[in-house]
């Protein structure tokens, strides 16, 4: 009687299109940074080409996985929000296309690193809600390395980070707040290459 009851039990679930078995689905909403400067413009002469590989990105970082931080020295990882790509994905195409928009360059190769006059290597060290701060901010920190395309010689290397507040405590607000600081650093990249990438003469 016991085992009949519980098949019958089964079966209606099995009916009504529910499973015992079946994992909890919960809504996951993906996000990007997507925003790139305007008015990064410079005239030039002779202008240099320049190869923009993907970023290399520390470990921490090399996933869809959206970190945020409550306590120091801890990192925490939102639960229904996530990145549609991991970040270096996201933001090899802002750096090809800022250094396109800046005019100083012939062209921008994201494919082939040996065919520039130079090459810019990037790095990836933090993409990061941190809600230990008051207000809560967005931070944003890439090394840039220039180097020469036919000698791979290191011409400059810079370590740039931007910050942005959240307007409220949310991972909505802060993806707002990460592109934000996205353009800013994109800038700070943008002069960084044009600064030490001059025409060719």
């Amino acid at each position: 009687m016991r085992a009949a009851l519980v098949f019958g039990i089964a079966a209606a679930a099995l009916s009504a299109g529910c499973s015992v078995f079946a994992p909890v689905r919960t809504e996951t909403t993906t996000y990007v940074l997507d925003k790139v400067p305007a008015g990064v413009h410079t005239a030039a002469v002779g202008s240099p080409v320049i190869s923009v590989p993907i970023p290399e990105v520390v470990p921490l970082y090399a996933t869809r996985r959206m970190a945020y931080s409550t306590e120091r020295h801890q990192i925490g990882h939102f639960n229904e929000s996530e990145w549609a790509l991991p970040p270096a994905q996201m933001i090899h195409p802002l750096l090809v296309e800022t250094l396109r928009r800046t005019g100083h360059f012939a062209a921008v190769d994201a494919m082939a690193p040996a065919r520039g006059d130079f090459v810019l290597r990037t790095e990836v060290q933090e993409v990061l809600q941190d809600f230990t701060a008051r207000p809560a901010l967005f931070r944003l920190r890439l090394r840039v390395l220039l180097e020469r395309g036919a000698d791979h010689r290191l011409v400059a290397a810079r370590e740039l980070s931007a910050t942005e507040p959240l307007h409220e405590d949310t991972a909505r607000a802060g993806v707002a707040a990460g592109n934000e600081a996205m353009e800013k650093l994109l800038r700070d990249v943008a002069a960084f290459a044009v600064e030490n990438a001059p025409p060719a003469r």
